[in-house]
């Protein structure tokens, strides 16, 4: 049977296994052939008492046979019997030969799953059950249930109990029945994989009858995932959507306790769809009194309703029909979801008001609007991990089996699997659980709670089931509760306080739970306090209680009269009793009974309680070490046959002698012992201490084990890390600690003794975290090495509010006054920034600061309640202010809204918009770009308003408030927009989705982490109460209509649209078919609809011929702007003839693309600036350029084998019929040309070789994302490839190291190209084999944007599997011959641009600069497990670097020891992982245009540019040595002073990095900013000395005249100020420039005789002013007008070059002039002429003089076509100079006259003066 073709169609089993035969078949038990009248044949009826001793099996053997069926749908046609239990067992094997059993059955009353085997219940409702054709999709079910399981074959089934079954089938073929085979043909469904019912397999039928009103047909899992067109589609478009049939349910009160868990059973349904209309089949939907959900529902916890009616009428239930019929926003009345285990479901509460929801146990929808439509699934979350403990409580219990542990975390009790430690959860309290107490047989639980709602909860343990709530009378606050002892004991005894203090005990016979409550049988008020209370043994009518003070038993008398005796203690005074147990010497024999009274002073009191008296007192205190008894206090005690075991305040666990003579064990622990409980087999001991740990100690093997360690007050903030999945908390017990995310185990701890922390944040590279404390302090902490790394003492009180900026260079803290500070993170966290008081601090409110979701923009409230003010983190500067209390919203019937309301917070939203929360419960959501009101949602909560947040794609909104969480539509569009859930006892502190929005985290008294079910399941659009059976008819136009929309329309779709198609086959339900009139009408709209879609699709197609460029993805190269092109004419000195040469490059071209190059074995090293190449020698620091190109190169490659280095150019043209881009191909041992070639694209985006170096791949970027192959050898042009999909790019490359012929792209829209060169074809010509890939879509659900590759490389340890890095932070792991994605996981919160890998290594890089090294030893023995989202698969991050910007390129050795990185700021930087794991930066660049240069001496030079920063660099080396850096800002102009502010020559202060500076006049610099200010830095001292406001709008030009305090600074406006820089004043403001054209020069010359100035003011429009002044400039006389002419017209001087002017003398002015012969003029100022006219070639934008030598200047000469011309004065002749890559911005000879340093764009050229 190795051969399966022999299966193919179908198998039909009953006869191809011959049934009668006893060889192949069993019929075991009552098993006979009878014939079925609606049938007409012979069926097999099975029947019995016990359905597993009835059974038909297929093999007989089942242990050593073998079905060997391999279609993976299992048909079965039967017909359960009536109120009788049957089963179906099939045994599959998977892949791995492992043996699965699926069973079904209306035996089981939950869905349940282990290892081995999958129960699903199945239930029916009502007599008439039909003849039903029963379709398992058993290779799905392995899928959705079973880790890592994939089907096989089945090996045999059974078929139990009772039934009528006519066969069994199996195929690989979806059948649907009541269709024909000519009608499958004519539809298309054959093509779609669906044919129709086989004839022999099927069920008769006559010509006038409809197959689905006759029979019933279903299908599990369904395939739902095609149904509809998105999940807002009308209901009636769905298709055949059929309702559970109204069999009317028995109303007994048998019948009410048999159906009590038989919530999740699917049940069939008839109606068919008439004129888009439901019409119910048999009685009408009011009867039906149950609705039921699929069994894969269950998984998800879909929320299912009983008739509360019956069960418990006096518990408060809902009509929400009232509500329904407002607005969405005012619905608040809805039910409160307590939550279970995810393997069961159970009842849920609901509310009214604040004042009864506590009780409600069920919610009545039979009310409700049957269109009404919800927020689904319904429970949308579902509680994963509680981390937290009750401290102060006596809440804890073992099971009988020992093998789970119970208690309370606050309002919620936990029950834990104590090898697993996976928790369940009883909710449903809504204060701080005080008591939890099991029955006798462990079947009831009994749990209660402070506070002023005296609530009592009786659960059914099994089912963890709520069955009964009730307030105690007269009661305000529960603290201890008993059962009574013994098998027949149903008493429960519950204590609490009164409004006055008074003891209240409440006795309660729980054989009598009525509908209507539990019989209270009697209720007494006492003045004694009571903190333990117990049953006596079998006995209902006494029990004994202790409090701090006293002993007393107590006695129900009359049933109802309740009497106490004292006991008193006569040989010990004041004594404090804090525990008390019970020894049976022997059963039902209460005068033998001893109960032992612990106390505080270390006594245990024996009290015989037949004589009511104590017979003994043990003092421990005594019996212990003498250095222990100082602390030793009893606090809890254990009470065995054969040990004692008390617990102390010192923290000793001591297990004593039953004499109490001997200690047999001890035990430490960290602090009190707060509570014990012992195991029932008495091995092992459940400890609680105070400092919130709850442990066990195993008795026979003194082990220790930890299941808890938590907080032990309330928790103040927390923080997530995506990337280890870790939470960091603190607490307001001083504690700092970090937690798994996945297991909730405490990692590790900070302890504070004398500060208490407040607030904590993650920096965005997760390696350092900052904590702010009450005193003011805020401590930054490295994780790595858990040191304090700083100190900010910035505030004096309480720090409530920390923000880290985007990149982590800035950290903003606010504290309880109101003040806001900025600190400067990369320079040792500097006060930048403080703003006084100027936030409103609410008493208890949440975090005052929100951040964007870009981290550039920070909004608070204030400085008025009533202001919500939003501010850019860099700078603190203010970009918007709303006052909310006169806000006007407009609505949809024009009428308007206005705001008139104080904000309680405001967070920024995902999408740039600000809800606020205000002070009425209201949200206000505005545009904060404009600061428009966009919509007021009323009644969000009732008495409190604490926190909010939203999912990162804004779809879903979760407040909280009331004591209970909100989860919202975000988009408010459903009748009802939110489900409540309760789960803390005081106000939420924080609340937060995690990074993939699969989870919420929410913090108050305990850290509670919930499931967001809403990504797993899809919303079904279905009127109420009823089940939606979609039919596979469907599934061929969903097909057809899936594939168009996503191979045209991949960019316009929305990302929860492709979410929502990709996940609704998770979906489980029953499927019916449709009628083929309805599959006729179907397909006529379908084709009507494809025809609309290609129309459309051809004109956005023809619209967008050009596309934008991919801004988002910041590793696609995007060519710099460039106004200007290389001269054509140049005049270029012959060899050895130059006066100029290229000595050195600052920079590094951060806009490139692998641009730099680094062989570790060679050790040659080259990367790009501009339009060349620089080749670096690290050990001497020597640079050789390579000069070749005339445009910016975009990326660099080197061969394997570091021969060859090929560069790649930009196009000129932007026309794509003219593009061209120049390659060079590089001799790297002699650094020369050796040939170059061109390609027809736009830029060269990626290039590599080949492993064995035989080929070159090039890929063109965005414009023309052509692949074209080249030969290494000739360089020939071996082939072009283009991909058909036009709106496809591409961003990386990688060949493969195994196959050298085998290569693979990574693009846009997540696809990915696994190419394969065929070199054997008949041509001989290369073909390019291609085969298609695409991210799933199912990782496009969390993102806004499209899912984009952007870094991919092949793992050399395993073959075949490729590694691609997308947009998001994903890594996806790829099969290369299977062309499948196989796993992922989340490496980054950000776009990683850069990837490599060794065998063992993996390195990413991201686009905010953070380099991780990650250990992928164990990838290939985790590769099977590809079971999690959030699974790592055991990678782990071995360490990490946080850099300046984006990662764009790199290079490292083969181990991963070192390596070189290129950023996009434009520096690299030297990586060394090894054991002193150093940075060093070898290069720095600026960012934007370079707007001013100075040279300091010869030894370096200053620069300004438009990033905003001024930078120091030193010529020799090229370092950056300091840099001035004022964000948000743009330098314009800058000059240096001979003096400074603070007069001093004591080089002894000078900073480190400055001492290196010869002397030097020039001690500060003076820059002029965009603003209009300047500001005045001493470079000696590395400090800003002055800042002022000269003009309104952006300076242009500033001059300083020599050994003056005076500052001359020109305007955009034309303005020009006169400052006194000492005194920080404004002296004039000359206008005779004003309002015309902007400023280009100043420049002075001063008289030597009598120390007047003589300056001059250069405006764009050609025009010079002439002046004169004194030293101190108060006398300012004007002298003339210079107007030049220009060959432009009068207002079009900006198509002039700057007009440059500057004294020669103090009479001699040299000056640029554009009339129509280009030319440098000398004019004399007291001849009033032009003496002298030097000609240009070209039009001139900046000019040098040098000093005057042998009485002859130089004249370096910036020109507008990227040229240097040097040029002599006296005899004019020049040389031009090629090598900048845009137009020359500044040019300066330093002090020397030996070399020329020249700016263009951000580039800088120090050029060598050679003159013979």
């Amino acid at each position: 049977m190795s051969n399966s073709s022999w299966q193919h169609p179908f198998v039909n089993i009953f006869k191809h296994f011959d049934i009668s035969s006893s060889k192949k078949c069993i019929k075991q038990g009552d098993v006979s052939t009878v014939i079925d009248r609606d049938l007409k044949s012979i069926v097999y009826r099975i029947r019995g008492l016990i359905p597993e001793n009835n059974y038909i099996q297929f093999p007989s053997e089942s242990l050593k046979q073998n079905l060997s069926l391999t279609g993976h749908l299992f048909y079965i046609l039967f017909r359960p019997i009536y109120d009788k239990y049957f089963c179906i067992h099939i045994d599959i094997l998977t892949h791995k030969q492992h043996l699965i059993r699926i069973s079904l059955s209306n035996l089981y009353r939950e869905f349940k799953i282990t290892q081995t085997s999958i129960q699903f219940p199945y239930m029916t409702t009502g007599t008439d059950i039909h003849w039903s054709v029963l379709c398992l999709n058993l290779q799905t079910i392995l899928l959705t249930y079973m880790t890592n399981e994939h089907y096989h074959m089945i090996k045999s089934f059974q078929l139990c109990g009772n039934m009528l079954v006519k066969n069994c089938f199996t195929s690989q073929f979806l059948y649907e029945p009541g269709i024909d085979n000519d009608t499958a043909k004519r539809t298309g469904l054959i093509r779609a994989g669906i044919r129709s019912l086989p004839r022999e397999l099927s069920y008769p039928i006559d010509k006038s009858e409809s197959w689905h009103d006759k029979y019933d047909f279903i299908m599990f899992p369904n395939m739902s995932s095609l149904i509809g067109k998105n999940p807002s589609e009308s209901f009636d478009k769905v298709g055949n959507v059929r309702l559970p049939t109204p069999r009317k349910l028995k109303t007994d009160e048998q019948n009410l306790n048999q159906i009590e868990h038989d919530e999740s059973f699917p049940v069939t349904a008839q109606t068919t769809l008439v004129n888009g209309q439901i019409s119910k089949s048999i009685t009408n939907l009011s009867h039906i009194t149950h609705r039921s959900v699929s069994p894969g529902d269950n998984q998800l916890n879909w929320r299912t309703y009983n008739n509360p009616a019956d069960r418990f009428p006096s518990l408060p239930t809902i009509n929400d029909s009232s509500s329904l019929s407002h607005n969405n926003n005012n619905n608040n009345d809805a039910s409160i979801h307590l939550f279970v285990n995810p393997q069961s479901i159970q009842s849920s509460c609901s509310m009214t008001d604040n004042s009864n929801y506590d009780l409600a146990l069920t919610i009545d929808h039979s009310q409700q609007s049957r269109h009404c439509t919800t927020l689904l699934p319904d429970p949308i979350l579902r509680l994963q991990t509680v981390i937290g403990l009750s401290n102060g409580f006596n809440n804890l219990l073992w099971t009988q089996d020992n093998n789970y542990v119970i208690y309370s975390s606050n309002a919620i009790v936990v029950q834990m699997h104590i090898e697993t430690q996976q928790q369940w959860f009883f909710i449903g309290h809504t204060d701080k659980i005080s008591s939890i107490a099991f029955n006798s047989n462990l079947s009831l639980l009994a749990t209660i709670q402070t506070g002023p709602n005296a609530i009592l909860r009786l659960w059914k343990f099994e089912t963890r089931r709520c069955i009964c709530a009730i307030r105690v009378l007269n009661t305000y606050d529960l603290h201890t509760l008993d059962f009574g002892i013994g098998n027949s004991c149903s008493s429960l005894v519950v204590v609490g306080h009164d409004e006055q203090l008074h003891t209240i005990i409440s006795v309660y016979n729980l054989l009598k739970i009525s509908k209507d409550s539990i019989e209270l049988i009697c209720q007494a008020i006492t003045n004694v306090s009571i903190t333990h209370i117990r049953f006596i043994p079998y006995d209902t009518t006494k029990f004994i209680s202790i409090g701090l003070d006293n002993i007393h038993i107590w006695h129900i008398r009359n049933e109802n009269n309740l009497k106490s005796i004292n006991i008193i203690v006569n040989d010990i005074n004041h004594l404090e009793y804090t525990d008390l147990q019970f020894q049976h010497l022997s059963n039902n024999k209460l005068n033998e009974s001893i109960i032992y009274i612990a106390t505080k002073s270390g006594h245990i009191l024996e009290l015989l309680y037949n004589e009511k008296r104590i017979i003994k007192i043990h003092n421990l205190f005594n019996k212990i070490n003498m250095n222990q008894r100082l602390s030793f206090s009893i606090s809890a005690l254990i009470c065995t046959n054969n040990f004692f075991i008390t617990g102390s305040h010192d923290g000793y666990i001591r297990v004593w002698s039953i004499d109490f003579s001997q200690v047999y064990i001890e035990a430490k622990y960290d602090q009190t012992i707060s509570s014990l409980i012992s195991s029932y087999d008495q091995t092992r001991i459940l400890i609680l201490t105070l400092s919130g740990s709850l442990n066990i100690l195993n008795l026979i093997t003194k082990t220790h084990l930890n299941l808890i360690h938590t907080h032990i007050k309330s928790i103040t903030d927390i923080d997530y890390d995506d990337t280890r999945k870790q939470l960091i908390s603190v607490g307001q017990d001083g504690t700092i600690r970090i937690w798994c995310f996945h297991t909730g185990k405490q990692l590790s701890e900070f302890t504070s003794e004398k500060e208490i922390p407040l607030i904590v944040t993650y920096t965005p590279n997760r390696q350092i975290f900052a904590c702010g404390f009450n005193s003011g302090t805020i401590k930054i902490f490295d994780l790595n090495t858990s040191m304090i790394l700083n100190e900010i003492k910035h505030h004096n009180i309480s720090i409530i509010g920390l923000l880290y900026s985007h990149n982590g260079s800035y950290l903003l803290s606010s504290d309880e006054e109101g003040n806001l500070c900025l600190s400067d993170a990369n320079d040792n966290y500097k006060l930048q920034k403080t703003i006084a008081k100027t936030l409103i601090i609410s008493e208890k409110g949440p975090i005052p600061l929100s951040i964007s979701s870009d981290g550039n923009y920070a909004v608070y409230i204030g400085p008025t309640k009533f202001i919500i003010t939003i501010i850019e983190i860099n700078t603190l500067n203010q970009t918007l202010r709303i006052d909310i209390s006169n806000c006007i919203l407009m609505t949809n019937d024009q009428q308007t809204i206005t705001s008139s309301e104080s904000a309680l917070f405001v967070r920024f939203t995902p999408n740039r918009y600000i809800f606020v929360a205000t002070t009425n419960f209201k949200l206000l959501k505005f545009d904060s770009y404009t600061g428009q009101l966009l919509n007021i949602i009323d009644n969000i909560h009732k008495h409190s308003f604490d926190n909010l947040t939203l999912s990162s794609n804004s779809q879903y909104l979760i407040t909280s408030g009331d004591g209970i969480l909100k989860f919202w539509d975000a988009n408010m569009k459903l009748d009802i927009n939110f489900q409540n859930f309760i789960g803390h006892s005081e106000s939420v502190r924080k609340i937060f989705f995690t990074d993939d929005n699969m989870h919420i985290v929410s913090i108050g008294d305990s850290i509670l982490i919930w499931n967001v079910l809403a990504w797993n399941t899809l919303q079904p659009i279905m009127p109420n109460n009823a089940q939606c059976i979609v039919s596979p008819q469907l599934i061929m136009t969903k097909i057809l209509e899936h594939t168009l929309v996503r191979s045209n329309s991949d960019q316009s779709r929305n990302s929860s649209e492709l979410f929502h198609n990709s996940q609704r086959t998770n979906e489980h339900a029953i499927t019916r078919s449709l009628s083929n009139l309805e599959i006729d009408k179907t397909i006529t709209s379908f084709q009507e609809e494809k025809k609309i879609i290609n129309k459309k699709l051809l004109t956005k197609q023809i619209d967008n011929e050009y596309f934008s460029s991919p801004l988002s993805i910041r590793r696609h190269f995007i060519q710099r702007i460039n106004h200007s092109q290389l001269a054509k004419k140049r005049y270029i000195a012959p060899i050895n003839q130059e006066s100029l040469k290229l000595q050195t490059i600052i920079g590094y071209n951060g806009n490139g693309r692998e641009n730099l190059v680094w062989h570790p074995h060679t050790g040659f090293f080259a990367y790009t600036v501009g339009c060349n190449i620089v080749v670096e020698n690290l050990n001497s620091n020597h640079q050789t350029i390579l000069t070749g190109h005339t445009e910016e190169i975009s990326t660099l490659t080197l061969s394997n084998d570091a021969t060859i280095l090929v560069s790649a150019q930009c196009s000129i043209s932007i026309k794509k019929e003219e593009l061209q881009v120049k390659i060079i191909i590089w001799d790297t041992k002699i650094l020369r040309q050796k040939t170059y070639f061109y390609a027809s694209v736009q830029a060269i985006q990626s290039m590599a070789f080949s492993k064995d170096d035989r080929f070159l791949l090039t890929i063109g970027n965005y414009r023309k994302p052509m692949v074209s192959l080249w030969s290494k050898t000739n360089h020939i042009h071996l082939l072009n490839w283009q991909d058909v999909c036009s709106s496809f790019y591409i961003n990386c490359l990688a060949w493969n190291p195994t196959r050298t012929n085998e290569f693979c792209l990574g693009g846009s829209h997540g696809f990915i190209r696994f190419c394969t060169i065929n070199e054997q074809t008949d041509d001989n010509k290369l073909r390019l084999e291609v085969v298609n890939g695409q991210i799933p879509l199912l990782l496009n659900e969390h993102t806004k944007t499209s899912c984009d590759i952007t870094a991919c490389v092949y793992l050399t340890s395993i073959v075949n599997l490729v590694l691609c890095a997308t947009n998001n932070g994903l890594i996806t792991c790829w099969n290369s011959r299977l062309c499948l994605c196989i796993f992922h996981w989340k490496a980054d919160s950000n776009e990683i641009c850069y990837i490599s890998t060794t065998k063992y290594k993996l390195l990413t890089g991201s686009s905010i600069g953070c380099l991780k090294l990650w250990n992928i030893e164990n990838l290939e023995t985790n590769l099977g497990q590809l079971n999690s989202i959030d699974s790592n698969y055991d990678l782990k991050l071995l360490d990490e670097f946080q850099l300046d910007d984006g990662i764009i390129s790199g290079s490292f050795d083969n181990v991963f020891d070192m390596g070189i990185i290129g950023t996009l700021c434009g520096s690299l930087w030297y990586i060394c992982w090894t054991t002193d794991r150093s940075i060093t930066r070898l290069v720095a660049s600026h960012t934007d245009k370079i707007t001013g240069l100075i040279p300091i001496e010869d030894t370096h030079i200053v620069t300004s540019s438009l990033d905003g920063t001024i930078r120091i660099f030193q010529l020799k080396d090229r370092n950056e040595i300091l840099r001035f850096n004022t964000n948000g800002l743009q330098v314009t102009c800058l000059t240096s002073w001979d003096n400074s502010i603070v007069l001093t020559n004591d080089s002894s202060h000078t900073t480190s990095s400055m001492k290196n500076i010869k002397s030097t006049t020039i001690q500060s610099i003076v820059a002029g900013y965009n603003d209009g200010t300047v500001r005045i830095f001493n470079i000696l001292h590395e400090q800003m000395q002055l800042k002022l406001q000269p003009h309104t709008t952006s300076i242009t030009t500033i001059h300083i005249p020599s050994h003056t305090m005076i500052c001359l600074s020109g305007a955009l406006d034309g303005s020009v100020t006169i400052s006194n820089l000492m005194q920080g004043i404004i002296l004039r403001v000359l206008k005779e420039h004003y309002n015309t054209v902007p400023i280009c020069i100043i420049d002075s010359k001063k008289f030597l005789e009598n120390n007047f100035y003589m300056w001059l003011i250069a405006s764009h429009d050609r025009r010079i002013s002439l002046w004169k002044s004194n030293q101190q400039f108060d006398l300012c006389p004007f002298i003339d007008w210079l107007i030049f002419s220009t060959c432009h017209k009068k207002n079009a001087w900006q198509l002039s070059p700057p007009s440059l002017a500057r004294f020669i003398d103090t009479n001699l002015i040299i000056y640029t002039d554009y009339n129509i012969d280009q030319s440098i003029k000398i004019y004399n100022i007291d001849k009033k002429q032009i003496t002298r006219t030097i000609l240009l070639n070209q039009l001139c934008s900046y000019f040098d003089l040098s000093n005057m030598k042998n009485n002859n200047y130089l004249i370096a000469i910036g020109i507008k076509d990227r040229l240097i011309q040097l040029k002599d004065y006296t005899q004019e002749t020049f040389q031009d100079f090629i090598g900048h890559n845009d137009i020359v911005s500044n040019i300066k000879f330093n002090k020397s006259n030996d070399l020329l340093i020249t700016i263009s764009s951000n580039e800088i050229f120090v050029w060598k003066i050679i003159l013979n």
